[in-house]
């Protein structure tokens, strides 16, 4: 990484400011260091306890509308495939 310089002025005998010390590396979060993993499966599962869940019909809807769209978009692909596949070997033969 380039470092760039600028020049500043100051008045006479004034004394230039002091240059800001940075550290190397980030400093990790307040706290995050240390954490046992029994500690955080304990916060994740009180975490997962304050999600509010979709009712069982809901979800399984949900599920329908992927299952199809995901069967569409394949279909979608597969017929492309097939077509250049073609177009491919009409062009060698050709």
């Amino acid at each position: 990484m380039a470092r760039t310089t600028t020049k500043t002025t100051t008045k006479a005998g004034a004394k230039p400011a002091a240059a800001v010390q940075r550290s190397p590396r980030p400093v990790p979060a307040a706290g995050t260091q240390g954490r046992s993993p029994r500690r955080f499966l304990r916060e994740v599962r009180v975490e997962m306890g304050k999600v509010t869940w979709p009712p069982r019909p809901e979800l399984i809807q949900a599920t329908w509308v992927v299952l199809i769209a995901v069967a569409i978009a394949a279909a979608y692909i597969g017929v492309l495939d097939v077509v250049w596949s073609r177009l491919v070997s009409l062009a060698r033969l050709g």
